[in-house]
């Protein structure tokens, strides 16, 4: 049970941060496209907070949660300070997801739509600087749990 729990809480997890790596990759350089692209482009990651970075995160935090209660004899327990960096990142991660980077997105989506390309930019500016944040967030919980700081 517990390895099973890991494997999908790492994977959740893997998922998360892959996203992140896609976007923080890609966006710097959709303004080169044509605006059509570069607006499906950011529709498409306002979509991925909701079909992506919300269902990871919480199937990240409903493992982190099983893995504390259900396998027996676990030497953790919330009050762990890597378990407590892992809580506040699932609440970071998926704010910052539905409250920055959705709306962000879509207003990228719109200005682009709008032949706004210069408040476009900026707009891509503040989603790479949030995606680089979130990613260094990301390293810290997992050398946190990795490192199992505070046991």
């Amino acid at each position: 049970m517990r390895d099973t729990l890991l494997i999908i809480h790492i994977l959740a997890a893997a998922t998360w941060f892959g996203t992140n790596m896609v976007q923080v990759a890609i966006n710097p350089g959709i303004h080169k496209r044509d605006a059509a692209v570069a607006s499906f482009w950011h529709n498409t990651v306002a979509q991925l907070a909701r079909v992506v970075y919300m269902p990871a995160s919480m199937v990240s935090l409903v493992t982190g949660i099983l893995l504390l209660t259900v396998v027996n004899d676990t030497p953790y327990s919330f009050s762990d300070t890597f378990i407590s960096i892992g809580f506040v990142m699932i609440i970071v991660g998926a704010s910052m997801g539905m409250a920055f980077f959705a709306p962000t997105a879509r207003k990228a989506a719109a200005a682009y739509d709008a032949g706004d390309t210069s408040s476009a930019a900026q707009l891509e500016k503040k989603i790479a600087m949030g995606g680089t944040l979130d990613i260094i967030l990301m390293v810290l919980t997992v050398a946190a749990m990795v490192g199992k700081w505070g046991v």
